[in-house]
């Protein structure tokens, strides 16, 4: 990725799409497709995410369980922003 600017866009569509229910990374990824980036901009946002704990696989490593934002570290607020603790 280019810049922090643009890793923390990225991620706020990430955020967004798990602020209502938890998904699964083949369904995040879809998502996020529609609207902007590349696979391999994807897979480095999760890597990204998930290694400073923005968000949570619920599952085992090697399952497909769904993904779920940190309440510690993200934060939805009422106006519809998201705030991310850095």
């Amino acid at each position: 990725m280019k810049t922090a600017e643009e890793r923390f866009r990225l991620a706020k569509i990430v955020l967004r799409e798990l602020r209502d229910e938890p998904l699964s990374w083949t369904e995040l990824e879809k998502r996020m497709l529609r609207r902007c980036g590349t696979h391999t901009k994807f897979r480095n946002l999760m890597r990204w995410l998930t290694e400073n704990n923005y968000i949570i696989k619920m599952g085992g490593t090697g399952t497909r369980a769904p993904y779920k934002a940190n309440q510690e570290k993200v934060k939805y607020l009422p106006n519809g922003e998201i705030t991310i603790k850095i």
